[in-house]
């Protein structure tokens, strides 16, 4: 029966005053002299390689995982083994995560977690001694099953620990040395002396990537304040913020909610990730789960598990189907005026750390900003605009007939520009023109305005004026120069027999083009005192046979679409 072959272990470096002898001394040379000066060249030669080729492999990526898949080829290389894996402690430190696996069957274990203290590897990582098992079926520190798992036949194995200013970060462990050779001191020696500068390298990639991450995030909270400062769209805003915090936190969902006063609830006003669009139509009652807790205590809340906090309000992941593992909430309080809640959900490969926690209440605050911004904007524009309906319904009252008609060009208008995609910046520019276009007939006198009759040529010299008089009564207002092309050439006609510059084609601005449709449509399907409203089939008909003329057929088809759509909803409704 074979000799049963020995398990070396290495007692830590601290634990002994100088190394421990070699297990088998090599035989004196003949004459009585050993081969020292030959063999320790040798050594010397083969660690100045090892230094080298790391030092390359170090020089050629800052991508961990390039850089570690690297030095374990270099590492099978110079201990030939049949295979070997780099394990690296998980963040808690409790397991070894295969980081990189070299040989048969790697794929089976790459990214699989040993518990520290478990098997040859775990044991080494618990407690920072190398060790050199020849013969693994009687060792009992072995772990037979991960071997039985993957199929793969274990002969012997080498382990050394990973270790950064003496902390163990993870081991290397090589498995079956080639030739049916035993694993040996010089083997271990050589593993250590390369698994120092892999420490290194590990620590300073770490070093280099927690220096990029931060680099990032301030680059992403400078281009958000930026975002905020630049746009008062409080949507976009918002959407940008949430992506923000989705990808720099590194989290699988982010979400805003906005605080109802009247239902004392929470709708979703922003929410990126999978389930988006699936929990927009959710509501969270006043002071349940962790939105209504960070409300309702106005305190920022990080959970590391949901399940086992009894804050969590599971109806939103059973109504959405996301699973929550765990989230930072954080309340929306500018002016410590309650408004929302931010949140993001599930760390991508762990839990949320302070680092995160900080983060994020800082971009929390900035969309806080932006909706208390926004809102202040928006009373702003509704105030405005309610200011020029006054003023445009005066105008329209000047003459009974034509009451509403710049609301009802209006709203044809941005039918169009609905139709045909408008931005939304575009759209408030045409709405605000629209309203606008007929400011000039203001200083006409009523007796043309109401006249029943004809006009005369006099009479509509005059009314051929209001475009250019609106024009120039708005070029004073600085805010009011986007909309002069459409006060102004509301009237031209593609042909450039319009008035009051005869501009054709392409010179007409697109807005007083649309408006020119919707004006002349008004026109026709109104009363006047000397006829009835044509109706909107007629009305409609005559459009058409103005293209290419006076109209843009392209924007007519888009009216007629928009009418017909309109039409059937209505349909739809009476029934």
């Amino acid at each position: 029966m074979p000799a049963k072959k020995k398990t070396i272990a290495r007692p830590r470096a601290s634990s002994v005053a100088k190394p421990q002898p070699k297990q088998h001394p090599l035989p004196p040379r003949p004459g009585g002299l050993l081969p020292t000066a030959k063999g320790e060249l040798s050594n010397l030669k083969m660690k100045l390689k090892v230094l080298q080729r790391i030092n390359e492999i170090a020089a050629s990526t800052f991508d961990a995982h390039n850089l570690l898949d690297r030095a374990m080829d270099l590492v099978t290389e110079i201990a030939p083994s049949e295979a070997g894996s780099l394990l690296l402690l998980t963040p808690s430190r409790a397991a070894l995560r295969f980081s990189v696996v070299k040989g048969g069957a790697s794929h089976k274990l790459e990214h699989t977690e040993l518990p520290v203290g478990q098997g040859i590897a775990g044991w080494v990582a618990k407690t920072g001694i190398p060790l050199i098992v020849n013969d693994v079926e009687h060792e009992p520190k072995w772990k037979r099953e991960i071997a039985d798992k993957i199929g793969y036949q274990t002969r012997n194995i080498l382990c050394a620990p990973l270790k950064n200013r003496s902390e163990v970060i993870g081991v290397i462990e090589l498995v079956n040395k080639l030739r049916g050779e035993d694993y040996d001191d010089d083997d271990l020696e050589i593993i250590e002396l390369l698994g120092g500068h892999l420490s290194t390298l590990i620590e300073n990639n770490r070093l280099y990537s927690e220096a990029r991450e931060k680099v990032e995030r301030i680059s992403a909270m400078a281009q958000t304040s930026a975002q905020i400062s630049s746009s008062l769209s409080v949507k976009r805003v918002l959407e940008n913020v949430m992506q923000v915090a989705k990808d720099v936190i590194d989290a699988e969902a982010s979400s805003i909610f906005m605080y109802d006063e009247e239902q004392n609830d929470f709708f979703f006003e922003v929410a990126t990730g999978q389930a988006g669009e699936a929990v927009k139509q959710i509501r969270v009652p006043w002071g349940k789960g962790m939105v209504g807790w960070a409300a309702e205590h106005m305190q920022t809340l990080l959970v590391p598990d949901v399940t086992q906090d009894p804050r969590f309000y599971s109806k939103v992941d059973e109504k959405s189907k996301f699973q929550t593992r765990n989230a930072i909430t954080v309340p929306l309080k500018p002016k410590d005026k309650l408004i929302g809640v931010a949140q993001v959900l599930n760390k991508s490969g762990g839990t949320f750390t302070p680092e995160d926690v900080e983060l994020f209440e800082t971009l929390s605050r900035q969309a806080a900003v932006a909706i208390e911004n926004a809102r202040l904007y928006t009373d702003l524009q509704e105030l405005f605009i309610n200011l020029i309906r006054t003023v445009v319904a005066l105008i329209d009252a000047k003459d009974d007939y034509t009451a509403g008609h710049s609301s009802r060009v209006t709203q044809y208008a941005l039918m169009i520009a609905d139709q045909i995609g408008y931005s939304a910046e575009d759209r408030k520019r045409l709405e605000l023109g629209a309203l606008l276009h007929d400011v000039g007939k203001i200083g006409m006198p009523d007796a043309i305005l109401k006249k029943p009759s004809g006009l005369t040529d006099e009479e509509f010299a005059i009314v051929k004026h209001h475009p250019a008089a609106g024009a120039e009564a708005l070029a004073p207002i600085k805010q009011m120069k986007e909309i002069i092309p459409l006060v102004r050439g509301h009237h031209e006609r593609l042909d450039g027999r319009g008035y009051p510059d005869g501009l054709a084609g392409e010179r007409i601005s697109r807005d007083a083009q649309i408006v020119c449709i919707c004006d002349a449509y008004d026109a026709m399907n109104s009363d006047r005192p000397y006829r009835k409203g044509l109706g909107m089939e007629e009305s409609v008909k005559r459009l058409r046979q103005g293209t290419g003329t006076q109209f843009n057929p392209t924007m007519v088809e888009a009216f007629v679409a928009a009418l017909e759509k309109q039409a059937a909803a209505g349909q739809e409704a009476a029934r």
